[in-house]
């Protein structure tokens, strides 16, 4: 199985706290069927004194988890739900699987927080018999084999001084989403927003925005803004494939005249964008 989930840098990182304190156990999600709310990847790391950092579930299998953590070898695999061993059926229905790696190899996971900070997509395979990460590329493939690709989170260049700049800032810095300055260097998972009322003022970001890799470029504005602001770029010599990665109006909600619902509408739309790019 691969999956692809972005490591965060909340103080709540299962990576960032096991990099930092020695004796823990890392649990990974690595099935899911039904209804279950997390993705594939998602971790959660434990200790013997009760300490967990991360959670797996809203609280219905992460104690029991944790009650397994004396079990021998280098790794337990857990089913828990319809069809597994453990009773503890779920409330969304369904089946989780998980792997609980005893004692997750600590170069392992400062490589994966290295990855994080420098912005670079980790692709790893664990193996699930014994607990060993292996680069991808360098692994071998079998039914036991992990596949993990952790690209990095999405960054959020936002252009503009108003109440929606501000609002869409407070929103990403509080899901502890990077928010680079303007003139940093775009990547593949760099969304770029302009968020300005005087429309000439934004196209200088936009057309540098079209010349990266992001995958996500929009404008506030309306529909007869946006169709200004192509003839504009057209002008500049973008040609129709470029100017059809630029979004306007933004969000998912439209039109939307209170600058949080534009935030939370733009956000969401970034956010969405993010998890059809990382799938």
């Amino acid at each position: 199985m691969t999956i692809s989930l972005s490591v965060s840098a909340l103080p709540e990182c299962p990576v960032k706290a096991l990099v930092g304190r020695s004796g823990g156990a890392l649990a990974l999600l690595t099935g899911t069927k039904g209804g279950f709310p997390r993705r594939p990847g998602a971790m959660m790391a434990l200790w013997p004194d009760g300490t967990r950092v991360g959670r797996l579930g809203a609280g219905c299998i992460d104690a029991d988890i944790a009650a397994h953590l004396d079990r021998p070898g280098p790794v337990t695999r857990l089913i828990y739900g319809q069809d597994g061993p453990v009773d503890l059926p779920l409330p969304c229905g369904g089946q989780v699987q998980v792997a609980l790696l005893h004692r997750p190899d600590p170069d392992w996971l400062s490589a994966i927080w290295d990855d994080r900070i420098r912005r670079r997509t980790g692709d790893w395979s664990v193996d699930l018999s014994t607990g060993r990460p292996d680069r991808s590329g360098q692994a071998a493939v079998g039914e036991d084999a992990f596949r993990m690709v952790l690209p990095p989170p999405p960054a959020l260049q936002i252009h503009g001084e108003g109440d929606e700049a501000m609002a869409l800032k407070a929103l990403a810095l509080a899901l502890d989403l990077p928010c680079p300055g303007p003139d940093s260097r775009l990547d593949a998972f760099s969304a770029v927003v302009t968020l300005f009322h005087d429309h000439d003022r934004e196209l200088p970001a936009l057309a540098r925005a079209l010349g990266s890799d992001a995958f996500y470029i929009g404008a506030l504005g309306s529909r007869r803004a946006q169709a200004a602001r192509l003839a504009a770029l057209q002008e500049k010599g973008f040609g129709p494939d470029s100017l059809r990665r630029l979004r306007g109006p933004i969000g998912v909600v439209s039109p939307a005249r209170d600058p949080r619902l534009i935030a939370a509408s733009a956000l969401t739309e970034i956010l969405a964008a993010y998890e059809a790019l990382t799938e």
